[in-house]
């Protein structure tokens, strides 16, 4: 109906209702945990353990502290952990900040709930190789269809040939179809349709510009302003990484060569820009670098170990920067270049107790890269004879920190595999394996573990192979499933099931090409694009929130009204031409929305537009406006 057409873009964010977890392990891990782990451990955990209490584990929270236990299980009111919440507790816990009410609640029922039988899961046999589908598409349902009948999940039926034709394209080409392109799928009689879509998809120009677009906004951040794109469009970064993506070259060659920043051939040039850009701040490299290569963040280890994931060091922070801290960006003119010197660069970093350790690359596996540290109060010789003899002018060391690095994380690094397969998941299904995607470590349990191994092993045995993982996920039935509609007084399977379709947004570039194509328009406008993607920032947000400033660009943005204006060829001179009221309506929702309005849309925007016969241009244009400012539009579902 119209009244879920016509609504502004500026989208009110509900607070999430209240979950309540059937048993104390789900409990802690979906509520309790979180929680301690923002308000508590930072006095009662491992970097400072007040009173002898640790908090980040059960195990801790269960022994207690100096003054005995905080938790008895099934009695909240002689529980220290809950009675200290209480306003009116002297003393009070947190200090100086009160919980909110409901936080309270969930405690006090996760102390409950500790006493109760909690229900034990048999433990899952492991599955014979030979079970396994030996394709990822039929692997990724084997593994999931296993876990859902093991929790008693009833999935979504898969999503009809509509709604997977505008997802696919959304999600591989970067924008949606176009009316023409969705009639010719819809009515094709080809039983095998879905998987030609896909291939052709997987080879257009398309795919890869819209790779290209996701991963330079993964793997660089998006610039506040158009002068950053610029500058890695005209030092060879796009090129490159369009390139990567068009002839499907393995990813941890891409890795490698982004890393060492010394390009071998004249396509691989524009690798230099990912270390380049970074000026000489080797923290942001190794802060970068480390969601690639390990699939986590270690920004939270600068100063001390990582306060919750406890295989995370400070040592791993320094020594990747340490990896970086020889390089020094080559400047007068030429092409972007990252000299390294053979000598310095010994630095040591100091913990929280005030002790000095040398910053050695160190991998999360444990292994160091070693290299001999000079005597204490040598003077380094930075000789000729320790660098390898080139042509250019670059300094290559016979020893190189960032080719020692790049060789390491690509040949004896299983993490590399798992954090770009996570990455991908959560790319294709709106939220990963392990999400999420930056916090892939022990406190960070994957919802699906035998499936992530099995994608990561066959994402590395065949040689880093991108294509195959996107296209084994997009022809999965997991991808595929519709949104959930079930019963109201059913609610949807939990999202990290994977049961039925997690509404995600698409990006600035996807959005703004869509509504070229939607309005009859060229989908290359570089100018509208930069509008878009300056207000449309986010890739694979974490927790999706319009803002003000979006819903003012699509409301009141000179560039969005140029766009609806009826010139020849365009989707509002077809909705000004010959034709009935309700012929135009189907028409604005097919080009549009790519389906065709219900009875009451179709009744209630016909009225609309027979009250606007005076002013049919701006009826035209506030209908345009309202089909592709809504979520309908905007997500993809």
């Amino acid at each position: 109906m119209v009244s879920r057409i016509f609504i502004p873009l500026l989208l009110l964010t509900l607070p999430p209702a209240t979950v309540r977890a059937a048993d104390a392990d789900a409990m802690w891990i979906s509520h309790i945990r979180p929680l301690l782990d923002t308000t508590c451990v930072k006095c009662h955990g491992p970097l400072e353990e007040k009173s002898g209490l640790i908090l980040d584990n059960l195990e801790g929270i269960m022994k207690g502290g100096d003054g005995g236990q905080v938790v008895v299980p099934g009695k909240p009111e002689e529980s220290t952990l809950w009675t200290y919440l209480a306003a009116s507790s002297d003393p009070h816990m947190p200090p100086k900040k009160q919980l909110p009410q409901a936080d309270m609640d969930m405690v006090r029922e996760w102390i409950i709930s500790l006493a109760k039988p909690q229900p034990v899961k048999p433990a899952e046999p492991p599955v014979p190789v030979a079970e396994i589908p030996t394709e990822p598409a039929a692997a990724i349902d084997f593994f999931l269809n296993r876990a859902w009948q093991r929790d008693h999940v009833t999935p979504a039926p898969v999503s009809d040939d509509r709604a997977f034709a505008r997802r696919v394209w959304l999600d591989l080409a970067g924008r949606a179809p176009s009316v023409e392109e969705l009639e010719a799928f819809l009515f094709s009689s080809d039983p095998d349709k879905r998987t030609a879509l896909v291939d052709r998809l997987l080879a257009s120009p398309e795919y890869a510009r819209n790779m290209r677009e996701v991963y330079d906004v993964l793997l660089m951040t998006r610039g506040p302003d158009g002068r950053r794109q610029k500058r890695r469009k005209d030092n060879g970064w796009f090129a490159y990484l369009e390139d990567v993506f068009a002839k499907n070259r393995p990813w941890d060659e891409v890795v490698r060569e982004i890393i060492a920043a010394r390009p071998d051939s004249e396509e691989k040039k524009g690798a230099v820009w990912f270390v380049y850009e970074r000026r000489n701040e080797h923290q942001q490299l190794a802060e970068a670098v480390a969601p690639i290569i390990y699939g986590t963040q270690v920004a939270c280890a600068q100063c001390h170990d990582h306060p919750l994931a406890r295989e995370i060091k400070q040592g791993h922070y320094w020594g990747l920067v340490a990896a970086f801290n020889r390089s020094k960006n080559v400047e007068g003119g030429g092409p972007p270049a990252v000299d390294e010197s053979a000598v310095g660069g010994f630095v040591n970093f100091t913990n929280l107790k005030k002790e000095s350790q040398p910053a050695v690359v160190m991998m999360l596996t444990g292994r160091t890269l070693s290299e001999e540290w000079p005597k204490e109060g040598a003077k380094e010789d930075d000789a000729p004879e320790k660098y390898e003899k080139i042509a250019d002018k670059l300094r290559v060391p016979k020893y190189s920190r960032r080719g020692a690095l790049a060789e390491s994380v690509t040949h004896d690094n299983p993490l590399l595999a798992r954090a770009f397969v996570n990455r991908t998941w959560a790319q294709f299904f709106g939220r990963g394996i392990v999400h999420p995607v930056d916090e892939m470590n022990s406190r960070n349990a994957p919802a699906h573990p035998a499936l992530l191994d099995w994608l990561s092993e066959d994402f590395r045995s065949h040689h880093y192979d991108i294509r195959r993982l996107i296209r084994g996920i997009v022809l999965s039935q997991a991808w595929q499933r519709a949104s959930w509609s079930g019963p109201a007084d059913k609610p949807a399977p939990a999202p990290e099931m994977f049961a039925c379709a997690v509404e995600k947004p698409i990006t600035g570039e996807a959005l703004a090409r869509s509504i070229l194509v939607a309005l009859g328009r060229p989908a290359d406008n570089d100018d509208f694009l930069r509008e878009m993607t300056s207000r449309f920032t986010d890739v694979m947000p974490r927790e999706y929130l319009a803002t003000t400033q979006q819903a003012m660009f699509m409301t009141n943005s000179p560039a969005v009204a140029d766009l609806l204006k009826p010139d020849p060829g365009t989707t509002a001179a077809a909705l000004l031409g010959p034709g009935t009221p309700e012929e135009h309506t189907r028409t604005a929702f097919l080009r549009v929305l790519g389906r065709l309005p219900d009875a009451e849309e179709s009744v209630m925007v016909s009225e609309f537009l027979k009250s606007k016969t005076a002013q049919p241009e701006a009826a035209v244009k506030e209908l345009l406006w309202a089909l592709f400012s809504g979520p309908e539009f905007s997500m993809n579902r």
